[in-house]
C-alpha cells in the first residue's frame, strides 16, 4: 500500500503541475494561483515520497549509489525555497 499511495501522490502533482503550466501557457487569469498552488502541494508531497523512498530503503538510502539520497536532498532544497 505505501508504493500505490506514493504513486498517487505522484501521479497527482504531475497532474497540478500540467494544469499550472497550461494555465500559464494560456495566459489564464487563475494562472498565478495555480502556479502557486502547484509549488505548494507539489514540493510537500514529493517530500514525502522521497522520504517514504528513503525508509523503504533504510541505510542504503544514504549511499551514492542510490538514487534516493540525491533526490531528498533535492526536493529538500525546492522546499526550502518555495
Amino acid at each position: 500500500f505505501r508504493l500505490a499511495e506514493m504513486a498517487t501522490k505522484l501521479v497527482a502533482s504531475r497532474l497540478l503541475v500540467r494544469q499550472a503550466a497550461v494555465a500559464l501557457q494560456e495566459g489564464r487569469p487563475e494562472a498565478v494561483s495555480l502556479c502557486s498552488m502547484a509549488k505548494l502541494f507539489v514540493t510537500d508531497e514529493c517530500f514525502s515520497i522521497c522520504n517514504q523512498a528513503l525508509q523503504i530503503h533504510g541505510g542504503y538510502g544514504y549511499l551514492k549509489d542510490y538514487a534516493v539520497q540525491q533526490y531528498v536532498r533535492d526536493i529538500r532544497v525546492h522546499q526550502i525555497l518555495e
